[in-house]
């Protein structure tokens, strides 16, 4: 049996890899590209994460980007070229995936306490480091902690004294502009905690957390359709290899 005389199934598992392989290539390709020019900018954001003893974002970029695009490589042209034993080791490393994903959430359930004890003393640390030029050279951690309270309406990790106390040039009583609910003359360049009610007094890892609480169904959802997404890809590939095998042992 020719290509030309599979079925419908057969032909559209063909399309269905290919089609998205060159998705996973294309998102590889974004994510090696962003993580290369981090790690080669003069003066970028890798430099305060790093220099900070903080998750190295650029070489990770660059590791997730080069395993995405070797996954979606031999996943594309396994199929496009029929190759069995591209087809095979892109079965193998769809397999080795779903494992990784599989022990990632359970150390994650697991090891919450410990998790959320590292963030916090990352931020924590975040804080020390803000509005500061010397450690903080293109003001990504300024702009970072400035996105994180704007956006989930909150002051420091636990509440607003923790600038006080772990930032060296917020340590009279004063807070950023982004702790502000809204900029005014009562809260402007900085304002004293005790002085204002214009001011968030809920601290970002509660806000942070009650976002996740309250957003669980969709985050259940989202992993759910990526579960099914990587089981319907693995029958597909195991199809196609099942037939180019059979085809194979026909013209043998």
């Amino acid at each position: 049996m020719g290509s030309e005389d599979r079925g419908c199934c057969d032909k559209c598992a063909k399309f269905f890899i290919m089609l998205i392989n060159v998705l996973i290539i294309i998102i590889g390709g974004a994510i090696l590209g962003a993580g290369i020019y981090w790690q080669l900018s003069p003066t970028g954001f890798y430099k305060e994460i790093f220099n900070h003893d903080i998750f190295n974002v650029p070489i990770v970029s660059i590791v997730v980007g080069s395993l995405l695009l070797l996954v979606g490589l031999c996943g594309f042209m396994g199929a496009c070229c029929e190759v069995i034993f591209l087809l095979k080791v892109y079965m193998g490393f769809l397999i080795l995936i779903m494992l990784i994903e599989i022990v990632l959430a359970v150390g994650c359930v697991a090891m919450k306490s410990n998790v959320e004890e590292y963030a916090t003393n990352r931020t924590y640390e975040l804080i020390g480091y803000y509005g500061d030029s010397s450690k903080d050279e293109a003001d990504i951690i300024k702009q970072t902690v400035d996105l994180i309270q704007e956006n989930f309406d909150c002051c420091g990790v636990t509440g607003p004294e923790d600038w006080n106390n772990k930032n060296t040039i917020y340590n009279n009583n004063t807070v950023p502009d982004s702790c502000c609910k809204e900029i005014s003359n009562l809260c402007g360049n900085k304002v004293k905690v005790e002085d204002n009610t214009n001011l968030h007094t809920t601290g970002c890892k509660v806000a942070v957390i009650n976002f996740v609480e309250s957003n669980l169904l969709y985050i259940g959802i989202i992993a759910g359709v990526i579960v099914i997404l990587q089981v319907a890809i693995l029958i597909m590939a195991s199809k196609l290899r099942t037939t180019l095998e059979d085809e194979s042992y026909e013209n043998f």
